[in-house]
Order: C-alpha cells, then sequence, then structure tokens
C-alpha cells in the first residue's frame, strides 16, 4: 500500500471515530445545553430583516455576525446613542433569542435611556413599557429559566414605577392602575373574598369550548356580544368594569351619571355618543337575566385567556401568591414585582449552572416587594375620575416571615450559607416600623405583639443596642422616631400630616378608628417636642425667626389639605366635606372653595359646587365676625354692623 493510500485509511478511521464520538456525546451536550438555555434557534423570527434572514440560513456565522452587533450596540450605548442601539439589538434578539443578556439590554436601554430622552408624559410611559413587555413577552417567553431576566423585570416593577427616582413616577402609577383595574376590576378587600377572587380566573376553562360544555348559554351570550360589537378581549373587559364603576362608584350615584347618559342619548354631542357608545351598547347584555350564569364564566375565561396569552403570567402563580405572600392588588407594581421575582426564583432553580447571586438578588426583591405591599399596597382608585392614591396595608405584615422562611431554606438548601443572618437587620427594622403603622391606625394589640416578639426573639436582639426594647410601647414608638422631631420643622409636618391623614383615611373612609389613632399620634409628637424642645412660639431660627406650633391652627390646615392636596380623591373630598365638623368648614371655606370648584371642574362630574360641598352652616355670620375682628386690628378703620 502506498504512502498517500496509509494516510487516506488512517484519515478515514479519525473520522469515522470522531463522528461516532460526536453521536455518543451528543445527547449528553443537547441536555446540558438544554438545562442551561444555550439553544439557538434555526429560524428567523417573524418579521426579521433581511440580514437577519440570511444571517440564519448560513448557520454558524451567524454568531459572528451576533457578535459585531453586539460590539456595535455597546459602543453606540456608550456614545449615547441609545435609538441607534435599540435597532442594532433588536436584530441580535431576532439572530439569537436564546441569549438573555441581549434582552436584558434592550429593555433596560427602553425603559432608562431612551424614556428619558422623550418630551411627554405619556411617550416616557409607552417605552417603560415596551421595556416591560419585551421581557415579559419575548425575552423570558424564549428563556423560560433565565432568572436574570426574571430580576430585571421585577427590578423595572419595583424601581421605575413603585419608587420615585423617575419624575413621572405618578403617572406610571397611574397608568399601570388604569390598565390592570381594566383588566381584573376593582379587587374585593377582604383576604378570602380576594383568594376567591383571583382563584376564580385561575380556575377558569383555558378553551373556548370548556366554558360552553359547562355553561351552554355562553355560547349564546358570545354570539350577542360579536352582534354588538364585541369581542372576548380587553375592550370588553374594560367596557364592564367601566359600566360596572358607573354603577356602584358613590360618587356616580351620587350623581346620577348612567341614569343622565341614558336620558340625554339623543343630546349627547358625536364625540360624546363616541366615547360612550360601548357602554350603551353592553349595558342590556349585563342586565340580560338569560345570561346571568353565562356572564361569571365568561369574563373569568376571558381574563385567564388574556393573562396567558398577552401578559404570560399564570393565574395559578397569581393565586398561590396571594396565599403565600398577602392579599395582592394586581394594581400595584409591587405586587407584579414580587410575582415576576418570586417565579423568577421557582422556575431558575432548575438551571444546574445558575449563578448563586441571581438567586440572591431575585429573592432579595420578594423582601423589597413585600415592603412596598405593606407601606403602600392599599390602593385607590377611581375608574372614572383616574384619581388614584395608595395607602399602607398592614395586613402584609405576618406574610413578610414567610418570605424570611422561604428564602432563608433555598440559602441553606442550596449551601450559600449555614445561617441567614445577613438578612436579620432588614427584617428587624420591617417590624419596627409595623409597631409604629399599627400604634398610628389605632391597632394597639397588635403594636404591642410585633413588639413583644422584638423583645424576645434571641434572633432580633443586638449587642450593641441591649437596651432598644426595654421601653414601654409608646416610649419605645418616640425614641425610634424622635429624632426627626428635633426639628421644629420636621415635628410641624409630621403632625399636619398625620391629621390629614386622619382626615383622609378616617373621615374620607368612614373609619373612625383610623381617625381616632392619627390624632392621638400626632397629639403625641406635639406633646413630645413641646416636652423636649420647649415653646417653639419663643424660638428663633436664623432662618425663620419666631415660629409657630399651635394644635388648632395645625388640626385646621391639615383640614384644608386634605380638601385640596391633589392627593385627595374626589370621592374622599366629598365624604370629608359631609362627615366634619362645622367648625373645620367655617374655617376653611372660603380658603379652599376656588380650588374646590377648579377640582369639580377638572373631575368632568355633572355637579354644581354647592351641590358637592353645600356652604357651611352660619357662614355668613361666621364672615362678618371675621369682619368685625380683622376691622378691631390697630390702625384699621371701624366696620358698621348691618341692621338685619
Amino acid at each position: 500500500m502506498t504512502r498517500d493510500r496509509w494516510i487516506q485509511a488512517v484519515a478515514a478511521l479519525v473520522l469515522i471515530a470522531s463522528l461516532t464520538s460526536a453521536g455518543w456525546l451528543m445527547p449528553a451536550i443537547n441536555a446540558s445545553a438544554s438545562d442551561a438555555q444555550l439553544k439557538y434557534t434555526d429560524e428567523a423570527a417573524a418579521g426579521a430583516p433581511a440580514a437577519v434572514v440570511v444571517a440564519q440560513s448560513i448557520g454558524v456565522v451567524r454568531g459572528m455576525i451576533a457578535n459585531y452587533l453586539w460590539i456595535r450596540a455597546d459602543k453606540l450605548k456608550e456614545d449615547g446613542k441609545f435609538f441607534e442601539a435599540y435597532h442594532l439589538s433588536r436584530w441580535i434578539t431576532q439572530l439569537q433569542p436564546r441569549y438573555a443578556s441581549v434582552w436584558q439590554f434592550q429593555a433596560w436601554n427602553m425603559a432608562y435611556n431612551i424614556s428619558v430622552a422623550t418630551h411627554t408624559r405619556t411617550e416616557r410611559w409607552q417605552w417603560v413599557r415596551d421595556g416591560i413587555q419585551l421581557l415579559r413577552n419575548h425575552g423570558i417567553r424564549y428563556n423560560p429559566s433565565e432568572m436574570m431576566l426574571y430580576r430585571e423585570l421585577a427590578w423595572f416593577f419595583l424601581h421605575k414605577i413603585e419608587g420615585f427616582t423617575d419624575d413621572a413616577n405618578k403617572f406610571y402609577k397611574q397608568q399601570l392602575a388604569d390598565e390592570w383595574q381594566g383588566i381584573l376590576g376593582e379587587p374585593p378587600y377582604g383576604q378570602a373574598e380576594r383568594l376567591a377572587w383571583i382563584q376564580q380566573i385561575a380556575d377558569a376553562p383555558e378553551r373556548w369550548d370548556r366554558v360552553v360544555e359547562m355553561q351552554p348559554a355562553a355560547a349564546d351570550l358570545s354570539a350577542a356580544l360579536q352582534a354588538a360589537g364585541f369581542d372576548l378581549d380587553e375592550f370588553l373587559l374594560r367596557t364592564v368594569e367601566t359600566i360596572r364603576a358607573l354603577t356602584s362608584s358613590t360618587l356616580a350615584r351620587r350623581t346620577g351619571l348612567l341614569e343622565r347618559l341614558d336620558a340625554s342619548e339623543s343630546e349627547l354631542t358625536p364625540e360624546a355618543r363616541e366615547l360612550y357608545a360601548p357602554v350603551l351598547a353592553l349595558r342590556p347584555l349585563l342586565a340580560e337575566e338569560r345570561y346571568a350564569d353565562a356572564w361569571p364564566i365568561v369574563l373569568a375565561h376571558a381574563r385567564k385567556r388574556l393573562l396567558l396569552d398577552h401578559y404570560n403570567m399564570d393565574p395559578a402563580y397569581m393565586a398561590k401568591f396571594s396565599r403565600d405572600f398577602g392579599p395582592l392588588d394586581w394594581r400595584s407594581p409591587a405586587s407584579h414585582s414580587l410575582y415576576w421575582a418570586a417565579v423568577g426564583v421557582e422556575r431558575g432553580l432548575s438551571r444546574r449552572d445558575q449563578h448563586d447571586f441571581d438567586r440572591i438578588n431575585t429573592d432579595r426583591i420578594l423582601f423589597h416587594s413585600e415592603q412596598a405591599l405593606k407601606r403602600a399596597g392599599r390602593v385607590y382608585y377611581d375608574f372614572l375620575t383616574k384619581e388614584l392614591t395608595f395607602g399602607p396595608d398592614l395586613r402584609f405584615v405576618p406574610f413578610y416571615e414567610n418570605v424570611y422562611v422561604l428564602m432563608s431554606e433555598r440559602l441553606i438548601k442550596n449551601q450559600i450559607i449555614e445561617d441567614p443572618v445577613t438578612f436579620i437587620d432588614g427584617y428587624r427594622n420591617f417590624l419596627i416600623d409595623a409597631v409604629r403603622e399599627y400604634y398610628m391606625f389605632g391597632e394597639y394589640e397588635k403594636a404591642q405583639e410585633v413588639y413583644d416578639r422584638l423583645r424576645t426573639d434571641p434572633k432580633f436582639q443586638q449587642w450593641d443596642k441591649p437596651d432598644r426594647f426595654t421601653h414601654a410601647l409608646e416610649e419605645f414608638i418616640l425614641l425610634e422616631t424622635g429624632d426627626r422631631w428635633s426639628s421644629i420643622h420636621v415635628a410641624t409636618n409630621d403632625v399636619i400630616a398625620l391629621l390629614t391623614t386622619a382626615f383622609r383615611r378616617g373621615l374620607g373612609r368612614g373609619d373612625q378608628k383610623t381617625y381616632n389613632a392619627n390624632v392621638r399620634m400626632a397629639r403625641a409628637i406635639y406633646d413630645y417636642f413641646y416636652r423636649e424642645i420647649g415653646n417653639p412660639t419663643t424660638a428663633v431660627t436664623p432662618d425663620d425667626g419666631r415660629l409657630s406650633f399651635e394644635w388648632d391652627k395645625m388640626f385646621v390646615q391639615a383640614f384644608q389639605m386634605a380638601m385640596t392636596d391633589g392627593i385627595s380623591t374626589m370621592e374622599e373630598r366629598l365624604a370629608i366635606w359631609e362627615r366634619a365638623d362645622n367648625d373645620f368648614k367655617l374655617k376653611t371655606y372660603d380658603l379652599i372653595v376656588s380650588a374646590l370648584d377648579e377640582a369639580l371642574m377638572r373631575s368632568g362630574l355633572p355637579m354644581e359646587l354647592d351641590e358637592a360641598f353645600p356652604p357651611p352652616a352660619g357662614l355668613e355670620a361666621y364672615r362678618a365676625l371675621k369682619q368685625q375682628e380683622a376691622a378691631q386690628e390697630p390702625g384699621a378703620p371701624p366696620v358698621p354692623i348691618e341692621r338685619k
């Protein structure tokens, strides 16, 4: 055999051995790549540019092209050319949808860089929302076990929307609340009722044929909806919620808004007729008795399909987390951050190569989300006037323990740490805040219960502060926050804030217990300042000179703020005015009437000022008295008293 023949034979044997080895190793390689979510797609994404389609068709060369595009996009970002970087990164996601970092880069670029480069709140929200949708609807679908993407998405909700660093955050919160109330409706307040509310959606059939099988009248209802111009989509759900708001809102009932629409349909302007046409078209179907049993399952099915198809959210998880982590309100951004953090860790644990810091950082968002929900998880949203406020929801306090236990067990199980003491400081501070907040809201027994736990549980003790939990409850609250009240400015602001809250969340929502608790705490701060600092009316500061710190004046000022500040909804203002003492009304009416009139006009409610906020009894006599008092000031001319 010639030398060339020997070389060919050896090469053939090496080729056969290599192919055999590759075939033997391929299942293990594929399994490992599948576990790590590292597989490339073999098909170009729909709508991809021609260059991307070509790159997909030439195999491994696409990796080189993607690397070049990635380097180029990163350079554009460094140069501040965010829009150009956005378009290049879009190509990369279409080339390599399993490459998680490009989804993260692109979503962050949209939500944080491009959004702040726009000029209106609506534009900014559109980019923030697009960044969220990119991760939620695309990146996570392609990379369902990539914990980094879940962490990033949860952070968008917690930091960009729930937080206050973006000066458009209030608009983001309002848009999110409006979107989710339109989808799911207004949730019931009670914990058991809220669980049943979300569980009904989780239990709804995913397929329409199952809906019809369970409730035959659903087929006729669907046909009637289509005839009226409706599909089983978000538009239908928002119209249903609009009708619910028109029929159940205290404000709407007082104004008779829906009845006025019916009565004046022929007199509506073309614009108003177009705006209210869906409401008027759907109301008869909601009222038909033959569809009464079909509506609940049809709406639950529509909501479930919308969550699964357009939001990539599983109602079963939503129900589970409502049981495990508290009465979640999906109008709150913190509920969404909690959802995505919890889902991300649960799904990401299947990855063998998941980085420990990704698990810990994603789990930490659970802590921060629970804290945010306790601090502002109570959502008050008027679907008609679009007014939004948040309040503390102390029902989340006991659920924080669930997060702590869950995270500790994960860390220990995965041998990341032996003892989760690193989280004790945050847990301790959470409970200290809970003590003060329970007390401020009149939940004295619960405040004492949490405080006793801080005093008796060894893990909360501090070697450098051995006396921290040895004081009586009220003294402990004052000591923990008293340093802030050494300044008259802080003390004044806190007293007025507590009193304003008493009016808004007490009188405004018919909660006498909360009203009393806030007034009592405000008085405690007031008395503490006098005891520790002295009489502030004689205190002189370099900036302000003589300062006023008078209880009665601050009470009236708080009432004025509650009636005029944008944080109070129109419904709260109406309730406060109806329930408040006449003395407050007399002292503030002339000061706030213009602001109330303006707010009423902005709300678009068909009410006259005197109908919404009747002048207080004795107003003319009070005005005459104030005029007389003003005339008696030194140097003022006398004012004659007119005979009536």
